[in-house]
């Protein structure tokens, strides 16, 4: 009954070990960039912005521009869109802009084989490892 108890242990902690998984991914294709800037050239940086599709009060895109005032924004649809950017100290501005075809959602084209496959290998490590520490301590007590 013990052995049977540590294994739904184990097979609860492997399951919980999923939800810290973080997976990234990389794409290239065509942003779209927007740098803003003071009337003196010094970037816009670390600055709030959203970005809305046009008759919309939802953004698609919320943030804080980069170190050189750089906002990054990959459509999802062609369109007009709004930009609204505002600093704490009350500077910002909002205008409008339109993109032509754009490139949807790419796919990560990962097989099941690929996602669960090192969660089988671990699982079936775990159970090899406890039915030999079973085997031994059973080989202790005759």
């Amino acid at each position: 009954m013990r052995s049977a108890l540590r294994f739904v242990l184990v097979l609860l902690y492997i399951h919980s070990a999923q939800a810290h998984e973080l997976r990234h991914e990389l794409s290239q294709s065509q942003a779209i960039v927007i740098r803003l800037t003071y009337a003196d050239n010094t970037p816009f940086s670390f600055e709030t912005y959203e970005i809305y599709p046009e008759g919309s009060n939802l953004p698609t895109q919320v943030g804080r521009t980069d170190s050189a005032g750089r906002i990054a924004f990959l459509p999802d649809k062609p369109g007009r869109w709004r930009v609204k950017a505002q600093s704490e100290d009350g500077h910002g501005l909002e205008f409008a802009f339109a993109t032509g075809a754009s490139s949807g959602p790419m796919a990560t084209g990962q097989s099941l084989y690929d996602r669960y496959g090192r969660i089988l290998a671990g699982v079936a490590l775990i159970l090899g490892l406890f039915g030999l520490f079973n085997l031994y301590l059973k080989g202790k007590h005759p």
